[in-house]
């Protein structure tokens, strides 16, 4: 069975080996369907309804197996869950191959019942889930379909996977509205019991989002403050301790004086995401006509990818402030899909980076 990994595409290995070839990541937007209508959704989930084929996803897992001895692969979209039959044949045809790889699903909760969440654990399959913050804010950000709010679903979706014996990772997307109910959304994962951690994922404005929705960076900061503070209190009063993912990798980096050296497999050259159509692109947040790489059932579509990925990478220019920055060693600079969406901008990154960055050397108080 596929061993479980992390949960979220944000989760991206400290010690990221660059000198393979190919991909060592793969994105398998299983649909572009969905049932919510997220107001800044970046993939404009829900907007279409292309399901992925066997084709592709078979094409997909093959290309990948035959150039990387160990790989990861996301299962994402729209949401996946809507198309579950596909997701079964490809853990069980990973498993028939022998392949060392894990396997990941990222979704908003709202499909899974307790069935569902037995059969992920069954499956081996890692966890993350989309939450914005506590119904106040989440059910205006990341509404179903018909306007209703989602929040209530997701947590029933949670405490499913708790009690199928499944932690996951919590992804938030930070965003003019969401910002100020950080410290209420740390409160919500720790009573939830099984948040293993959560990914703080600025705006991006793509898709259906915009720039009118980004935070600022200096409220971004003061209520990322304010959040860390309250699951130290948490953890001080005998509640579930609430983790945030970036802190834990600068953490560990302290520990063992390593460098991180990449932000992402994208900044690697090794992530690789695929439509349902077999559109392949380079990372699952540059859905975008200037990075499209050609198409995987292309009979040469393999044969140049690693120059491809490359040149993708080297199309987005790090802001110059970040490559001098003395924390680069720790932070890793910024999400280069970010920096791309935001016209070569990184300040509400920044931000948040330099709060953990202070948090972990003990400069915060």
């Amino acid at each position: 069975m596929p061993k479980q990994a992390g949960v979220t595409d944000q989760d991206a290995q400290i010690d990221i080996d660059a000198s393979g070839t190919h991909p060592r990541t793969l994105i398998l937007w299983v649909t572009t369907d969905c049932n919510l209508r997220c107001v800044y959704c970046y993939a404009n989930g829900g907007d279409n309804k292309a399901y992925m084929g066997w084709d592709v996803a078979k094409r997909a897992i093959d290309l990948v197996a035959e150039g990387a001895d160990c790989f990861k692969v996301q299962l994402a979209g729209g949401e996946p869950l809507l198309n579950f039959g596909l997701i079964e044949r490809i853990v069980f045809y990973i498993h028939d191959l022998g392949a060392d790889a894990s396997i990941q699903l990222q979704t908003n909760a709202t499909l899974i019942s307790p069935a569902i969440a037995s059969r992920l654990r069954a499956l081996g399959i890692g966890v993350g889930v989309s939450l914005d913050g506590v119904p106040a804010i989440n059910d205006h950000l990341r509404p179903f379909a018909d306007g209703h709010g989602s929040t209530h679903s997701v947590i029933n979706g949670i405490r499913n996977l708790r009690d199928a014996g499944i932690s996951v990772g919590m992804t938030s997307v930070l965003s003019s509205t969401s910002v100020k109910g950080l410290s209420s959304l740390v409160d919500l994962a720790s009573y939830l019991g099984n948040v293993a951690g959560i990914s703080l994922d600025p705006l991006r404005p793509l898709g259906r989002g915009s720039c009118d929705m980004m935070p600022s960076p200096h409220l971004t900061a003061e209520h990322l403050y304010k959040a860390i503070k309250r699951s130290e209190y948490l953890a001080g009063s005998g509640g579930n301790p609430v983790r945030f993912r970036e802190v834990e990798r600068m953490r560990c980096l302290l520990k063992t004086g390593g460098v991180r050296r990449y932000r992402c497999y994208f900044d690697a050259y090794q992530s690789l995401m695929v439509c349902p159509n077999g559109d392949a692109y380079p990372c699952a947040s540059l859905h975008h006509p200037d990075f499209r790489l050609g198409n995987i059932l292309e009979p040469r579509f393999w044969d140049t990818i690693s120059e491809r990925l490359r040149d993708a990478r080297r199309s987005i220019k790090t802001p110059h402030k970040c490559m001098t920055c003395s924390e680069l060693w720790l932070c890793g600079g910024p999400c280069p899909a970010g920096v791309f969406s935001r016209a070569g901008g990184a300040e509400i990154e920044c931000a948040v980076k330099r709060v953990f960055v202070k948090y972990v050397t003990g400069s915060l108080h």
